[in-house]
């Protein structure tokens, strides 16, 4: 596709975002704009995570993703938006795109008012992998919300270095769930 045909299926693409009734028709939209690539589709996108619709903003976070790295500019400050619900689709998307210039941002994040986007930053946190991650997770496994603990602990499995937090978190880790977490992130049975 030419250059000028791509800016025209970028436009298209935009309006169907922001202007059709049809949450399905934007959930689309959203996902083809995240395959064009185009840093220019961040902000589009960006304001698809503000849709009414959950598939809406789930399909726009995975299409910032896979605009990567040049929607990072975006991403970062939007954890710290008003809307909890943009903070944990940015986590998510900032996790998939798995660069550590997101690492900072989503320990801060960990202590997050919200429990869910304390989950997602856990979570994102692991899929990047960055060691300097450790200390933050090991202090999650003691978060309250027993998802936000389990997604510390399997983060701190697949970064590593960390049996000993997590030999202690399982001693005295009331949820079942958390404990299964905590023994597949130490690698037992």
């Amino acid at each position: 596709m030419n250059q000028e045909n791509r800016a025209v299926a970028e436009e298209a693409l935009s309006q169907a975002l922001g202007g059709a009734d049809d949450a399905r028709v934007r959930r689309m939209s959203s996902l083809l704009l995240g395959g064009t690539g185009s840093a220019t589709a961040t902000g589009p996108l960006l304001e698809a995570l503000r849709d009414p619709d959950m598939g809406v903003r789930s399909a726009a976070a995975q299409a910032l993703a896979r605009i990567g790295t040049q929607a990072l500019t975006v991403l970062i400050p939007t954890l710290r938006d008003p809307d909890w619900r943009i903070r944990y689709r940015a986590a998510e998307a900032l996790g998939e795109i798995g660069d550590p210039r997101a690492v900072s941002p989503l320990i801060r994040s960990l202590s997050d008012e919200k429990d869910h986007v304390r989950y997602m930053s856990a979570k994102a946190l692991g899929q990047i992998g960055d060691p300097a991650a450790i200390d933050a997770l090991s202090r999650t496994l003691h978060d309250q919300n027993p998802p936000a603990r389990k997604a510390a602990a399997l983060a701190l499995g697949r970064i590593g270095g960390a049996e000993a937090a997590l030999e202690a978190a399982l001693e005295s880790e009331p949820s079942g769930s958390v404990r299964r977490g905590i023994r597949d992130a130490l690698g037992r049975p």
